[in-house]
Parts: C-alpha cells; structure tokens; sequence
C-alpha cells in the first residue's frame, strides 16, 4: 500500500508540475501576442504616416516638415526592429514553455501508467486469491460430500 500512496504522490506532484507548466505556457503565449498586437500596430502607424507623408508631398512641404517626417520615420523604423526582436525572444520563450509543458506531460503520463499498471496487477492479485479461496471452498464442500 505505502508504493501505491508513494506512485499516487508522485503523480499529483507530476500534475501540479504539469499545471505550473500550462499556466507558464499561457502567459509566454499571452505575451507573445501582445508583442504582435504591437508590432501589428507599429507597422499599421507606419503606412499611415507614410500615406500622410505621400499626400502632403503632392501638395509640396518645405524643408523643416520633411527632415521632421524623416526623423520620426527613423524612430518609428527603430521601433518597429526593436518589436520584431521582442517578438522573437517571446516566440523562443514559447517555445521553451512548450517543451518544457510537453516533457512534464510525459512525465505525468509514464506516473498514470505505472499507477495503472499497478492497479491492474493488485486486482489481478485480489482476483487470484478470490479464485484460489472458492477452489479450497469448493474442494472442501466435495470433500464433506464424500464423508
């Protein structure tokens, strides 16, 4: 009984690993998407600008607008380069959660195996000794037949 109660330990232990690893998952998951929204936003505010920048252009700018609209083309460029490495460091690190989630899930699964397999056998056991109480029962109810 005390290695059913430890496999049975070590399975809720390979569980709750299993959740700390789902809620990590998540939240990497949640973060990465937000570097996306704001990538997403960046480049959208981008082609904006430059809409703008191409409409006023048409119309003629003088030259303290246009070294305006450069530099903060430049920044909003920097911007945009500084999201897309955040966006890649969080795809790593969701990547990493993943595995990380994937190999305590296998874990958990070979502790839910082994309890399995031990239930199996200790009812297999009980059924042994079940079979092997009725043979002497039987064997004995012929035996007082016989007297």
């Amino acid at each position: 009984m005390t290695q059913n109660s430890a496999l049975t330990t070590l399975k809720d232990l390979a569980e709750k690993e299993v959740d700390d690893a789902a809620l990590k998952l998540g939240e990497m998951r949640r973060n990465c998407q937000q570097a996306e929204e704001q990538l997403k936003m960046l480049i959208d505010y981008q082609h904006e600008y430059r809409n703008s920048l191409n409409n006023n252009m048409s119309q003629g700018i003088d030259n303290q607008r246009w070294q305006n609209y450069q530099q903060f083309i430049q920044t909003l460029e920097k911007a945009i380069d500084q999201h897309r490495k955040q966006l890649m460091q969080w795809n790593e690190k969701v990547d990493i959660a993943l595995g990380c989630w994937r190999e305590k899930k296998q874990r958990l699964q070979a502790w839910q195996t082994l309890q399995e397999r031990q239930s199996a056998a200790a009812l297999l056991a009980e059924n042994r000794l079940d079979q092997k109480k009725m043979d002497e029962f039987a064997q004995r109810a012929s035996l007082r037949k016989t007297e």
